[in-house]
């Protein structure tokens, strides 16, 4: 009897001293295989993200000029939807059409809302396709870009047609919005595409 206890307590000694868990080889393989994919999703990621945020912000503005076209409209009043690029993003108000005489203040104190942090807006300075609406030069830094509704709901004449465009801090692909006829007509476009008036 004696004999049969000794062989059986190497046995089971042996058989938990292999339940210890993974070696260091096992986990390096499986850290370098998660690296590799995390290596080869992140552009893809990254990409996708920017995509999303240039559409948010191509929607955004969009928005903004209808709701400056519809509030015309229905207050029978001339007014605008202004944008500007601040260092770390581009914001956007909407508002009455401004009085003739213009200061720092009346500015700063429009109902200004941002954008989404990742875009700015393409600047006239920069190459094509970029943003065509009146920017405004007696206006304190940053530049502003303006669009005028009519009571009609119309553009105020043929300088305010035209188009904003965003492009990611990150990337080169653009967005924008164009009003292309002077009825206020407004539609969406892409990259080059943003070139058709």
């Amino acid at each position: 009897m004696m004999l049969i206890v000794r062989g059986y307590r190497p046995r089971k000694r042996d058989r938990l001293s292999g339940i210890g868990g993974f070696t260091l080889l096992e986990v390096l393989a499986v850290m370098m295989i998660i690296g590799i994919l995390a290596a080869i999703a992140a552009p893809s990621w990254l990409g996708f993200a920017n995509n999303q945020r240039l559409n948010a912000t191509q929607s955004q503005a969009l928005s903004t000029l209808r709701l400056a076209q519809s509030n015309a409209k229905r207050t029978q009043v001339m007014w605008q939807a202004t944008f500007r690029n601040m260092p770390d993003f581009a914001q956007y108000a909407v508002h009455e059409a401004p009085p003739s005489s213009m200061t720092k203040e009346y500015w700063d104190n429009l109902p200004w809302q941002n954008f989404d942090g990742g875009v700015r807006i393409v600047e006239n300075t920069e190459i094509q396709p970029r943003t065509t609406f009146t920017q405004l030069t007696a206006v304190p830094e940053p530049d502003i870009y303006r669009v005028q509704f009519r009571a009609q709901g119309n553009p105020n004449g043929l300088g305010e047609m035209g188009r904003i465009t965003f492009v990611g801090r990150s990337s080169d692909r653009k967005k924008c919005v164009i009003i292309s006829t002077l009825l206020g007509s407004m539609r969406l476009a892409e990259n080059e595409e943003c070139n058709q008036t």
